[in-house]
């Protein structure tokens, strides 16, 4: 997918690259884990596993997404991004509360530490809601304004390919929040206080 992305809309062969070794290290993670010598896997474990597998799945598919000029997906794929990415930063500050997040966690306190890791993605979060909700931002999606003055537009429906500077600064913001995950998920893959965290949810016998 990534060389077909990388011919489609001419991207610099780093950033294809860059994305590929991301997703790469999410799967060499999620291993790492899964192969661990301890028989028990206790809900830090578990939850630790879940989020690199969200977070490889919402990468890939916002990846799909560009390629399919579907931007209501993609947006819904990096806002889901940002809240993996408000999780790691939140299980890193407090490995015992892992368990918590096989339940339910307000999206607000996955965005305010998102927030505090990347200042600026408050705003990015805004814009996100109103084209994933069906709010202003959705409602545009399809008109392209020709002249204010006159008020004159384009009406399109469905799905358009994005222009080569659009499917590139999209695929930009995937890879740098992917980078920022994976050196999160670096860490919490080695942090016995996060995976040992919380009852034995399951057994190395019982695991697929």
């Amino acid at each position: 997918m990534l060389k077909a992305i990388e011919k489609q809309f001419s991207l610099e062969r780093e950033l294809a690259v860059g994305l590929a070794e991301d997703l790469s290290s999410l799967t060499r993670f999620y291993e790492l884990i899964v192969s661990g010598p301890e028989l028990e896997f206790r809900a830090g474990r578990i939850v630790v596993m879940g989020l690199i597998n969200h977070a490889h799945s919402l990468i890939v598919g916002g990846l799909q997404a560009v390629e399919a000029g579907n931007g209501a997906v993609w947006s819904a794929c990096f806002r889901g991004l940002i809240e993996t990415f408000g999780a790691c930063v939140l299980l890193s500050e407090r490995p015992g509360t892992a368990p918590n997040y096989l339940e339910q966690i307000k999206p607000g306190k996955l965005y305010s530490a998102a927030e505090r890791a990347i200042p600026g993605l408050k705003g990015d979060l805004a814009r996100l809601h109103q084209i994933v909700h069906p709010a202003s931002g959705a409602i545009f999606a399809g008109i392209q304004s020709r002249d204010e003055v006159a008020k004159t537009a384009v009406f399109k429906f469905g799905l358009f390919p994005p222009s080569n500077s659009e499917a590139r600064e999209g695929i930009i913001v995937l890879s740098n929040l992917a980078d920022s995950l994976v050196k999160q998920f670096s860490k919490l893959a080695s942090s016995g206080a996060v995976l040992s965290a919380g009852k034995v949810v399951m057994d190395r016998a019982s695991k697929t």
